[in-house]
């Protein structure tokens, strides 16, 4: 059970990951645009205004593709292996799947209400905001999950990565890091250009 949680890749490559790591894409994307849950680099999730579906769309293949390129070109440069780029795509989009958890989170506003809850009552910005009980241990359960479900899709994504190009050690962790580093950057100028395409 640990083994298909933490590294499905073991049973599901290639073809079959990518087509079911599309379809988890799609879903995530989907959900979020009726939730308003939006993730803008590689791991963020965040609550956003309305947008079309072709945003939510753009910006979850975005995050999948421009991981996997980076991934692929920094595995060809290190990695004396045999290197598929087909399995890189498969295994990181079947990777994603906790997310589709994280984008159903939005359809409680009570993050959204914490929040402005913070914003008003120690920073001193918008309108004062007072919350529940109930509300505020929501937004709190809510956000520890989100939380857990971003560690368990680094470590997946981190397992998609050792099992496609078949890197280990020392080498692996650090060109995993280096590749995270700079998709954090690409994909979050990604998602500002496409606010300002989709607004």
């Amino acid at each position: 059970m640990i083994s298909l949680l933490f590294n499905p890749f073991k049973f599901i490559a290639g073809i079959k990951s990518l087509v079911l790591g599309l379809v988890i894409i799609a879903a995530t994307a989907y959900f979020g645009f009726l939730s308003h849950t939006n993730f803008p680099d590689l791991i963020s999730v965040k609550i956003c205004p309305p947008f079309s579906l072709g945003f939510f769309l753009w910006q979850s293949l975005s995050n999948w593709l421009v991981f996997s390129i980076v991934l692929y070109v920094g595995s060809l440069i290190v990695s004396r292996s045999s290197i598929r780029f087909i399995d890189i795509l498969g295994t990181q989009a079947l990777a994603r799947y906790p997310y589709v958890f994280c984008s159903l989170t939005g359809f409680s506003d009570s993050i959204q209400q914490f929040s402005n809850y913070m914003l008003s009552t120690y920073m001193h910005k918008g309108i004062t905001v007072t919350l529940t009980p109930i509300t505020m241990i929501t937004a709190v359960t809510l956000l520890i999950i989100s939380i857990l479900l971003t560690i368990w899709m680094v470590a997946l994504m981190y397992n998609a990565f050792r099992v496609s190009t078949n890197l280990k050690g020392t080498k692996s962790v650090l060109l995993f890091i280096v590749s995270f580093i700079v998709t954090m950057i690409l994909t979050f100028v990604i998602s500002n250009y496409l606010r300002t395409k989709f607004t």
